[in-house]
């Protein structure tokens, strides 16, 4: 009960997305890597609303929850993808290493304190959604993120992800 009271807590403070997210994000990525951190292009924030919007369009979430939910599958599939695959999806997906980091203490602080394995249906849960909705979330990312990965690497996301889909 106190973990799941913690986890609450911790995914309400990391939630707080505001119209300011991607600067947030961009400034938590800076003091992360020492301060130096490129300034998304337009593009690339319009590409990461694109996905945002997906999700809650389609899914009928609020783009808190689509950050959220995308945030812990990414994380997931950091998991079990080789790390300079995973680094290159990031870095060739637009927006998605904007989501990603925006959301990085809501997901390491929800996977250090449930352990990987329950991770992602915990996030879902914590964020006001059922587990049921990873499978709707999983294929939605995956086809945004068709649109810019290379072929190995879609195969190691459906891969990681096999069983969400």
């Amino acid at each position: 009960m106190m973990k799941k009271l913690a986890l609450t807590a911790l995914l309400g403070a990391g939630l707080s997305l505001q119209a300011g997210f991607f600067d947030d994000a961009m400034k938590q990525a800076g003091s992360l890597s020492g301060g130096q951190t490129s300034q998304p292009t337009a593009s690339t924030m319009q590409e990461a609303n694109g996905l945002l919007s997906a999700l809650s369009g389609q899914l009928g979430v609020t783009p808190q929850q689509a950050a959220g939910g995308t945030a812990a599958l990414m994380n997931a599939a950091a998991q079990s993808m080789p790390k300079t695959n995973y680094a290159e999806l990031l870095k060739s997906v637009p927006g998605l290493s904007s989501i990603v980091q925006g959301n990085e203490a809501l997901v390491t602080g929800a996977a250090s304190m449930l352990g990987n394995s329950d991770m992602v249906g915990s996030a879902f849960k914590a964020l006001g959604m059922d587990s049921g909705m990873i499978s709707q979330f999983a294929p939605v990312i995956l086809d945004y993120v068709k649109k810019y990965a290379t072929p190995e690497n879609v195969a190691l996301l459906k891969q990681a992800w096999s069983a969400f889909l």
